[in-house]
């Protein structure tokens, strides 16, 4: 079997090839998909996954039920490593998100199996997909793809040549051009533009795709890592209970039975002009009716800010779209389509489409794993040429304050698979002072655009400069101490296709002085 996997904040979905045709329904709960959630129910004395954890252990032990573990993550990488207390045990989140997938694992053979369509439920190749970055930059998704990859090998008994991760976009875009144009064999390329809404984020990514190089070159990527389904969620709760009056609940039951409630009415809203919610409070009643005019009109402010980031991708592109495609299961909202092509469709209804939000990065995922393997290992398959996120630089200091910034890789800079941005400073460096023995290195990364100055690379600090915590230090040589401005140094940034970034300082002989990177290890020669 050749299968792909969503992993998502709220839902997770797989779909398996079944010939050429991806297919999703051997391993969903619900036409969202899988929910991502876990807990240790100590009643029952045994874990528990997806639906199983909405049930009436997870009402009666709200707080032992694990959530959003992919929006942790992408907050902050470092929570892989947090203790999480779920029905009196420790776990760690990476070991949790490990778990889960196992279970995702497992559902889909056994509905292979309940099937009775394939002839074993082997798993002969599996790609996962990422979020399109990590936190502020995309030094930590490399990390964190990585530690996907190995999880599924064990998971799998795979040979990591044969697990592949693909950036969720990616994967929806795989998804659509493969059944609606890739085989019926269009000769022209595609430039496509993928609203990825899920429950906890939101990604734009806008990429081009050559069907005679079978090439996916990504050209411009934003998301909010702050914005998903959830928050729609929460202004509805707010709405129903302004309605009603209350402030809060005094029971953490009866809170998490409205909450499922909520989702149950943002859903009904979707398909009805009005919707109705009944709940109670410690043996209290509350009745409300809620039009789908005012949930809009409460939730204007998050559309906003959605359509907000999809105009920023759109002015880093600066090209002709072919479509724009509704991904994830939040998508599903009438305002989302609706607003969209208000702004950008021009009267052209089919130039916005919404394509199976809970399904596409699944298929399009299998699709990828289908495309890239065969039975004597990776095959021609197709190549993602992906963009540098951010833009990476270190600082010029004066009076000890950051001065200028040399920016030396660019937002949006190509490379392609394994392929590596490499760039030398064209100038030396030197230290400030002839007293100095030491000369430090910050990296800092921002959104800064390239700059005008005399070399094209200096910018006035003030850009949204941050540092990323990557820096390396050069010992002056004994024979320039007191006369440290006479020693020159080069610096060398490089970015490869996982997000790792390096820093190589050499000298004129090309001698190497100090080395640091973004996937751990520091050399200060």
């Amino acid at each position: 079997m050749i299968v792909g996997i969503d992993f998502g904040t709220c839902f997770s979905s797989a779909a398996i090839m079944n010939g050429l045709i991806p297919v999703t329904n051997y391993a969903s709960d619900t036409a969202e998909g899988i929910p991502s959630l876990f807990m240790y129910s100590k009643e029952l004395g045994k874990e528990l996954y997806g639906s199983e954890c909405e049930g009436k252990e997870g009402l009666r032990n709200e707080g032992d039920v694990v959530r959003y573990m992919k929006r942790q993550v992408r907050e902050n990488p470092d929570s892989l490593s947090n203790t999480i207390m779920s029905g009196g045990k420790e776990y760690l989140l990476k070991d949790i998100i490990e778990k889960y997938l196992t279970y995702l694992v497992s559902e889909v053979r056994r509905g292979a199996r309940d099937s009775g369509e394939f002839k074993s439920d082997e798993i002969d190749a599996v790609t996962v997909t990422a979020p399109v970055g990590i936190a502020q930059g995309q030094m930590m998704a490399s990390d964190y793809n990585k530690l996907l990859q190995d999880m599924m090998c064990r998971i799998t008994d795979l040979d990591a040549s044969r697990v592949f991760i693909v950036q969720e976009p990616v994967a929806a875009a795989i998804s659509y051009l493969y059944s609606a144009d890739i085989r019926k064999h269009y000769d022209a390329s595609q430039s496509i533009l993928v609203f990825d809404l899920g429950g906890g984020t939101l990604d734009v990514t806008i990429l081009e795709h050559d069907p005679q190089k079978m090439t996916y070159e990504i050209k411009a990527k934003e998301g909010d890592l702050m914005l998903g389904g959830n928050d729609w969620d929460d202004r509805l709760a707010d709405l129903v209970m302004k309605k009603v009056g209350i402030e809060g609940f005094s029971s953490e039951l009866d809170e998490s039975r409205f909450r499922r409630d909520i989702t149950r009415m943002k859903q009904d809203l979707s398909l009805s002009e009005k919707a109705g919610i009944m709940f109670e409070d410690s043996g209290e009643d509350y009745v409300a009716k809620i039009t789908r005019e005012e949930f809009e009109d409460c939730t204007k402010e998050l559309l906003d800010r959605a359509i907000a980031v999809m105009k920023k991708a759109m002015e880093s592109y600066g090209g002709m779209l072919d479509r724009i495609v509704l991904v994830g299961g939040s998508s599903n909202m009438p305002q989302i389509l609706g607003r969209i092509r208000s702004e950008f469709s021009d009267g052209d209804d089919d130039f916005v489409q919404v394509y199976e939000p809970s399904k596409a990065i699944a298929k399009g995922a299998a699709v990828f794993a289908k495309l890239n393997s065969s039975s004597d290992g990776p095959s021609m398959g197709t190549t993602i040429i992906d963009i540098a996120t951010h833009t990476y630089g270190f600082d010029s200091r004066k009076d000890g304050q950051i001065d200028m910034i040399y920016n030396m890789i660019f937002k949006g800079t190509p490379f392609k698979d394994s392929d590596r941005i490499s760039v030398r400073s064209e100038t030396s460096f030197i230290p400030q002072r002839n007293d100095q023995t030491r000369v430090s290195f910050r990296i800092y990364e921002s959104e800064a655009s390239k700059g005008v100055g005399e070399d094209g690379n200096w910018m006035p600090y003030g850009n949204g400069e941050m540092y990323n915590g990557l820096e390396v230090s050069v010992q002056v040589p004994p024979e320039y101490l007191g006369k440290a401005k006479g020693f020159n140094m080069w610096p060398e940034l490089s970015l490869d296709s996982n997000g790792i970034l390096e820093i190589t300082v050499r000298d004129r002989s090309g001698n190497r002085l100090a080395y640091g990177t973004t996937a751990g290890g520091f050399d200060d020669e």
